[in-house]
This record gives C-alpha cells, structure tokens and sequence, in this order.
C-alpha cells in the first residue's frame, strides 16, 4: 500500500525526534497528546534540523542538500532541492497557505501553516482545484510562528483536520532562526509554480523539478529575516522544470522570473516600505525565483527567463 504525504512526512519527524539532541530541537507531547516540535522559538536548531524540517513540509518527497553559492565573489551556503511529484509536494504540502487563526481562552493563537496536513485541514480553494486532498489518519502541520501552540490550539487544528489530537504533529519556527531560514530556501521550487498559477502556465502537466537558493544571514528579528529569506529566493535563487505541454509557451515564460515585476531590484524591505507592509498591494509577479528554466519534454524546447543577481545581495547583505 502506498503511503500518504502524511505518513512520509511522518516518519522525517520521528528523525528529528530520535536525535533532538543533536539537532537542536525540543520535543514536546502537550496535554491532548499532539507532539509539538519547537525548531527554533526556545531553541537554536541546526542545519539539518532545517532540512528535516523543510523535507516534513514537502511530505518527505524531495530531495534537499547543502551546497554553496556565489556570492559576488564570496562562497556562500545554500540549499539545492529535487522534487518528486512538484505539484503534489510544493502546492499540497509545502504552499505556506493556511492562515490558521485559533481564538481561545488566553487570546487568539496565529500562524501561517504548511506541511502536508493543509490537505486534511485547510479551506484553501487551490487545493481543490487540483485535487490535492488526501485521505490520512495522521496530519503534519509546520507553524512559521514565535508563539508556541497550546493544547487548545493543538485540539482546534485536529477538529479542522478531522484527525484525534494524539495524531497532529506541529513543527514550530520563527522566521528569525536558523531552521526558518534554511525552509525558507528550500520554498525556491514551490514559489516558481505558485507563479505559474498566475501567468496561465500548464502546471498540471510538471512531473519534476530542482532549484538552489542561497541561505541568508541570520538575525535575531523577524521582520528583518523576512525581507533576507524572500531576497535569497528573488536574487539569488534559480529553479528548473520538466513538464509535458506541447504548447508554445514562450510568452508566459517570460513572466517567471522575479525580474519580469517592475518591483524587481529593490531590496524586499523597501518593496515592503513603498506598500507600506500591505502584502495585497504588492506585485504578484515579483514572487519567485530570480532564474528560471522550463523544458517541454513534448516539444524538446527549453524557456530560460531572468538571472541571478549576487550582486544586489552581497550589497544588501553585507553592505559591499
């Protein structure tokens, strides 16, 4: 029989569980027996850490190793990540689209929420539009959050997941932290296609991908961090794609790239300062990588748009 996202998302967590010592991470089993992994928010975590973590989130069917980059001159680490499936992996599992919001006793519990439990729970209309459901008695949810889940919340998401409490996993951690910022690089892949919903590409028709993105430099605040994990994916990450269309697909390709939005070329803090932090307003365009290439196993044509610009983030990153 095969295994569900879930259940391979699963066994990645019983990995950090078994070595949380070594990884850096708290295990933690709350009142109502959902197991609460704290990756980053009381911890430090680790680099493996991270792509364990990011590896649960693309419900264990990726590839996901560290690599360096050039930086303008300076070698720098990165993530490079082969995806089975993409579309199964990146849109059902790892699309940070759930935007849970839990009001309980002590106040209202928030935190955006990707893995692949967003199949069981999650309202999100695109994964009905690709039929990405799944049918599962385990629900794997990573929370990007500073604020730990309590047992209320825990018992919330598994109502919404139609799972028992005892077999809702949450994986917790804050942009600010190193296991954030290496699952954060690995998104490189999934924020391509995510694009591709937005110029009309054929996405049902992928059947694999890779990408690399560099890791940014760590900061101890989340609002900084978010502005150095979107600039790793929109200046220096790159992502290539197989798929089967047979359609000329030379205008949309032109479109993929991060360069393609006029907003391209700002550091990510001042594209969020002219929009004054409304992410609505911003350019839809502007999210994903900054090189990308796509090849038609039916036609045997290659679409190459954008380039990497190591440049603009060793000046924004290291002010040189």
């Amino acid at each position: 029989m095969k295994k569900t996202c879930n259940e391979r998302s699963v066994e990645v967590v019983r990995q950090l569980v078994e070595e949380a010592d070594v990884l850096g991470v708290a295990v933690h089993r709350l009142g109502n027996g959902t197991l609460w992994i704290d990756c980053g928010i009381e911890v430090e975590g680790s680099l493996e850490a991270g792509r364990l973590y990011a590896l649960a989130c693309l419900g264990g069917m990726a590839d996901l190793r560290f690599d360096t980059f050039d930086l303008d001159g300076i070698t720098w680490p990165s993530l490079s990540v082969s995806v089975s499936r993409p579309l199964l992996a990146c849109l059902g599992c790892q699309y940070a689209g759930w935007n849970i919001e839990v009001k309980g006793t002590s106040g209202t519990y928030r935190a955006m929420g990707s893995g692949p439990g967003r199949m069981r729970g999650s309202r999100e209309p695109l994964l009905d539009r690709f039929g990405l459901r799944e049918r599962t008695d385990d629900a794997v949810l990573a929370l990007e959050t500073r604020t730990p889940p309590d047992e209320e919340t825990a018992t919330a998401i598994a109502f919404s997941c139609a799972v028992s409490p005892g077999k809702l996993v949450l994986l917790t951690a804050p942009t600010a932290s190193l296991v954030g910022s290496v699952q954060i690089a690995s998104r490189v892949v999934e924020t391509g296609i995510h694009k591709m919903i937005e110029v009309d590409f054929p996405v049902e028709t992928l059947f694999a991908a890779t990408g690399t993105c560099p890791i940014p430099p760590l900061c101890a605040d989340d609002t900084e961090a978010m502005g150095r994990t979107n600039d790793a994916v929109l200046y220096g990450g790159s992502a290539w794609y197989a798929l089967r269309s047979g359609e000329d697909l030379s205008v949309p390709a032109e479109r993929l790239a991060s360069s393609s939005s006029p907003d391209f070329g700002l550091p990510f803090r001042k594209i969020v300062e002219r929009y004054e932090g409304d992410f609505y307003k911003m350019d839809p365009l502007l999210f994903s990588p900054a090189e990308v290439a796509v090849n038609d196993l039916a036609t045997g044509r290659t679409y190459c748009a954008g380039q990497i610009r190591a440049d603009l983030l060793r000046k924004e990153w290291l002010g040189s």
